[in-house]
């Protein structure tokens, strides 16, 4: 419930446009684009973001999500989000739609403390395995009644 409550309270997101050397700040992270390219795969074509992501002006990692069509599917077309985990937090990227200027629609959300959602499960599952080592409380199959030694006979 913890992961739950922080992410839904605290979650903040970036939706907009961006050009190459555009800057978008999100959550006290910097998430500069530094471009787009084109790519080719083996059944697919694909336009690839490049981030440079920095929180408080220390460089973190680059990020790269990209948008792929499919030839073969009659233009379907996939988003591949890049993700990036620090600590219990994630942020996230998505591409939407490039614009005729040379942009791109861009979605980024942080996401904090959101892997704290995965606490509750492990902690149902520790205890689960901490109640199997008692062996006072395992319930098992039942054990047969004993059977008397013999009839005897009713006065």
């Amino acid at each position: 419930m913890i992961g739950i409550v922080c992410e839904t309270t605290w979650n903040t997101e970036y939706i907009g446009t961006m050009k190459e050397g555009d800057v978008a700040k999100i959550a006290g992270y910097e998430l500069k684009m530094d471009g787009l390219t084109q790519r080719q795969g083996p059944n697919y074509r694909e336009l690839l973001a490049s981030f440079a992501v920095s929180l408080d002006g220390a460089r973190l990692s680059a990020m790269t999500p990209s948008k792929r069509n499919f030839t073969t599917r009659a233009g379907t077309s996939t988003t591949e989000a890049a993700l990036q985990t620090r600590g219990v937090s994630q942020l996230y990227i998505s591409l939407g739609e490039p614009t005729p200027e040379g942009g791109i629609g861009v979605r980024i959300y942080h996401k904090p403390m959101v892997l704290l959602i995965w606490f509750g499960p492990v902690l149902m599952a520790f205890g689960g395995m901490l109640s199997l080592s008692d062996r006072r409380l395992r319930v098992g199959a039942p054990k047969p009644a004993k059977a008397l030694r013999g009839l005897q006979a009713a006065e």
